[in-house]
């Protein structure tokens, strides 16, 4: 036998009530044998199951992946919404250069983001080109007017992904600096829940990139949406 710790988060947290699980499987267990046993276990969360993704040691992995002594599944359950598709996992993104750590930021936060820190780092005298993004709460979801969001994350890893994110478009298009702030926990209407700031010497790239960032950061990182109506609340996409 070997022994495994699963990793709950979002609406399979809430259910199951528990945020992790240690399991003894035989070895040579998958991670769907790891997902047959939970839907066993735990008949009320076998949808979700069915729709989600999973990762070991925080790395997205298919679900045939053979697991060892020790390991970390994460059940990643749809996070909080964007565009279909994401980087492609079997061609990852090549190393950052060295000088990059002074050209990125990413910081997961459950303070006010203030989006002048996003601008202020991002500025460079090469760019001819710096764009700011800011993902706001609206008030309504399909009609439904909401009270509030709240965003939850699996911190470490979703750093690890957004990171994976901002290498691809370093490679992918000529940019001086990218910032990323994520804001966790309860935000009201008109708040932000999200600061994305390009910088590069021509428009066009810094366009490109943000559009990319924003549309995997919502169909990749771990970082799960509930949205708050009158009398009830949802994870998005679940």
């Amino acid at each position: 036998m070997i022994n495994v710790k699963v990793r709950l988060f979002a609406a399979l947290k809430e259910l199951i009530g528990k945020n992790q699980i240690d399991l003894s499987v035989p070895e040579n267990s998958s991670v769907e044998d790891v997902v047959k046993t939970l839907g066993a276990s735990y008949p009320e969360v076998k949808n979700i199951l069915s729709i989600s993704k999973f990762a070991v040691n925080m790395e997205y992995q298919d679900i045939k992946k053979r697991l060892s002594n020790g390991d970390e599944v994460t059940i990643i359950m749809p996070v909080s919404g964007g565009a279909s598709g994401g980087i492609n996992s079997e061609n990852p993104p090549s190393p950052a250069p060295p000088e990059a750590d002074k050209k990125i930021l990413i910081e997961i936060t459950e303070s006010e983001i203030a989006p002048n820190k996003v601008l202020d780092f991002v500025s460079d005298p090469s760019a001819g080109s710096i764009l700011l993004f800011n993902g706001t709460v609206r008030d309504n979801e399909d009609a439904k007017p909401v009270k509030y969001l709240f965003y939850e994350a699996y911190e470490e890893m979703a750093v690890k992904e957004m990171q994976k994110l901002i290498k691809r478009v370093f490679e992918d298009y000529e940019i001086s600096k990218v910032a990323i702030i994520h804001r966790l926990g309860r935000i009201d209407i008109g708040g932000i829940s999200i600061s994305i700031g390009v910088s590069s010497p021509h428009r066009k790239d810094s366009y490109l990139a943000s559009k990319f960032l924003i549309d995997n950061i919502k169909e990749t990182v771990p970082i799960w949406k509930k949205e708050t109506f009158e009398g009830f609340d949802k994870w998005k996409r679940i």
